[in-house]
């Protein structure tokens, strides 16, 4: 939605500054050619050319060749270029084609190109580049050169921006203007004299429908603003959707992760008792058999007593008949002695059953007292279970509510102005994180913080709130915006709310800082950093400026802060970080990644936008360090001025 309104103000003071120059135009009065370039900047010249770019006809079969609708620069400076890509990223297309910029210092580097400008007080030679784009089809654009010397020249009428046009040049090389276009260009005092009468009333018409236009962006910005705040609910909603879903998501893991823990004791508790139900059915089966041999035994027994029974019957026959005769004494004894026998037999049977009755009434209340102790075990297993789950969900939601609370006290990435490419890498190890970043705006001048807090997690993000709370007392209230003050202010306010105190305190928590102050007007960047350095590269050329070996708290070294100054121009990128990018572990040998390999990769990627550097750093922070747990938190911000 910023885009979007973004490129509605860039539309408005694009029709406002196309009305200024066609009320320059027809305003004018003659020509005065010993003055060149005087009303041009380089945004006026930017804006030219891409007018007038729509206003020129090149033949079908040429504008079918290429995709692109391409602006070539023959100049030794960068500054116009820049402004061109600035207006190009805004208007997209020139005649239905996406638009290309070419940068050409020498004119035997020149290519076709649809567009070429040129300016005299570079000192190119005018019939040299026409020699040069002879049959290509290329517009030439001069500035300062003699009247009719080129296709179209750039000059300036009464101090101000105007153009000629050399028609019978131009259509030779099979291009035409739109007689609406050729009319504007400057011929005589006497043409632009009547000119002015013609157009005068067109120009009160005019400006009634830039009026109407200007109410219709209004209203079309005021729809908009409606349409980003329905959007911004939209994704608040969402997120907390995301988050929710992640959470539940988390527990369900864990509760899966308990519940097979549970299912592998169980299992063990199962075999145990199929283990011993078989022992169980063993005993039960030695019990059968031997009631079945009780019952054989008896039966013996009743067989051997009716036998008896009947011999007793027979020996009191004989013994009437021979009751005289000795033998009686020897079957009396004879019988005896089988009954003490049979009642021998009869009493040991009876000791093993009950024996063996005894063991098995010991083994069945041995199984009915492990069972009830499995049972109890499970019971507090289930209750120690749903204690943890409550426990680690109540911190989780805890910690979860510090990370709302942590991201809302970090600036918004929109302090950041709209002229720097830049990129925020930000990779906590944990929920919340111990490293913070700082972004602030005084007049003309941006200050830029990373830092990087004694611990991580929880006590790292208890530091760095402290550190953005101090940061703002330093910078808002007391005005603070060199580098050095701040960090000197800073460890002395920290030292006090710790209560630290030098060359004694238990107390060593502090920070790593590095801290940049970006001066738009001077273009003077100042560094101070403690124990982080700054990289910087300037025309291919990469700069590591060193920070103080000591952290922002107490410490045995307790000097002021140094301040660097470095100039830098439009291009230039530089990088504040903390050491938690060089610390991971990872790489086929599971070893860090240290500062060598981090400054080979910033130099790989310099000809990448800030955007897609911030991707590519994260996605080799993501491959070296593969399945390895991230050691630290990850804070890297890049600029370009």
């Amino acid at each position: 939605m910023h885009m979007k309104k973004d490129s509605t103000n860039t539309a408005f003071n694009y029709k406002k500054r196309v009305y200024t120059f066609l009320v320059m135009i027809l305003t004018g009065i003659g020509i005065n050619s010993s003055v060149f370039a005087q009303g041009f900047t380089d945004q006026t010249r930017a804006l030219y050319i891409m007018d007038i770019s729509k206003y020129v006809e090149w033949p079908e079969e040429v504008m079918k060749k290429s995709d692109y609708f391409t602006i070539g620069v023959l100049t030794n400076k960068e500054e116009l270029f820049y402004e061109l890509d600035a207006i190009a990223k805004n208007r997209k297309t020139i005649q239905g084609k996406e638009i290309r910029l070419l940068f050409f210092r020498d004119i035997n580097m020149i290519e076709p190109t649809r567009v070429l400008y040129v300016n005299k007080n570079e000192e190119y030679k005018i019939d040299k580049v026409l020699e040069k784009i002879k049959g290509s089809y290329t517009l030439l654009m001069g500035e300062g050169f003699e009247f009719r010397e080129s296709m179209m020249n750039f000059v300036v009428l009464n101090d101000s921006p105007r153009f000629e046009v050399n028609e019978s040049l131009l259509n030779s090389e099979g291009m035409t203007v739109k007689p609406i276009f050729l009319a504007q260009a400057v011929k005589s005092r006497e043409d632009w004299q009547e000119l002015f009468k013609v157009t005068e009333v067109e120009l009160v018409e005019e400006k009634i429908i830039t009026e109407e236009q200007r109410k219709q962006i209004a209203e079309l910005d005021l729809e908009i603003e409606q349409q980003k705040k329905l959007i911004a609910a939209q994704i608040a909603r969402l997120d907390s959707l995301n988050t929710a879903i992640e959470q539940k998501q988390s527990s369900l893991k864990s509760k899966e992760k308990v519940l097979q823990k549970y299912l592998v004791e169980i299992r063990s508790q199962k075999k145990l008792m199929a283990d011993m139900s078989m022992e169980i059915e063993r005993i039960k089966v030695e019990k059968k058999e031997m009631e079945r041999m009780l019952g054989e035994s008896r039966q013996e027994l009743d067989q051997n007593i009716a036998r008896n029974s009947e011999l007793a019957d027979q020996i009191k026959i004989q013994l009437k008949e021979i009751e005289k005769q000795k033998l009686i004494t020897y079957f009396v004894s004879v019988f005896l002695l089988l009954m003490i026998g049979m009642v021998y037999v009869v009493y040991v049977n009876y000791r093993n059953k009950k024996k063996a009755n005894i063991a098995l009434e010991e083994k069945n209340a041995l199984i009915t007292r492990q069972k009830e102790e499995i049972k109890q075990q499970r019971d507090v297993a289930e209750m120690q279970r749903d204690q943890i789950a409550y426990q680690k969900k109540h911190i989780t939601d805890s910690i979860e509510y510090a990370k709302r609370i942590q991201a809302a006290i970090l600036p918004s990435l929109e302090l950041f102005s709209d002229k720097l490419d830049h990129f925020v890498l930000y990779k906590p190890r944990d929920i919340v994180s111990g490293d913070f970043y700082w972004v602030n705006e005084m007049d003309n001048r941006l200050i830029i913080i990373a830092a990087d807090c004694t611990g991580h997690g929880v006590p790292g993000a208890f530091m760095s709130m402290l550190g953005v709370s101090l940061l703002n007392e330093i910078v808002n209230n007391k005005g603070l915006y060199h580098p050095d003050e701040i960090l000197n202010a800073l460890r002395e306010d920290i030292i006090s709310s710790l209560k630290q105190v030098e060359g004694g305190s238990d107390v060593k928590d502090g920070m790593d800082m590095t801290v940049c102050t970006l001066d738009y007007k001077t273009d003077t960047l100042e560094f101070a950093g403690a124990n982080n350095p700054l990289i910087l590269f300037q025309d291919g050329e990469l700069i590591q400026v060193k920070a103080d070996k000591m952290p922002v708290a107490v410490h045995d070294r307790m000097d002021k802060f140094s301040l660097h100054k470095l100039k830098i121009k439009k291009g230039d990128t530089f990088y504040t970080f903390s050491d938690g990018f060089v610390d991971q572990f990872g790489g086929p040998q599971q070893k860090k990644y240290l500062s060598k390999n981090f400054r080979e990769l910033l130099s790989g990627i310099q000809d990448k936008s800030m955007l897609e550097q911030g991707k590519l750093i994260d996605a080799e922070f993501e491959n070296w360090r593969t399945e390895l747990e991230q050691v630290d938190d990850v804070t890297i911000i890049g600029v370009r001025y």
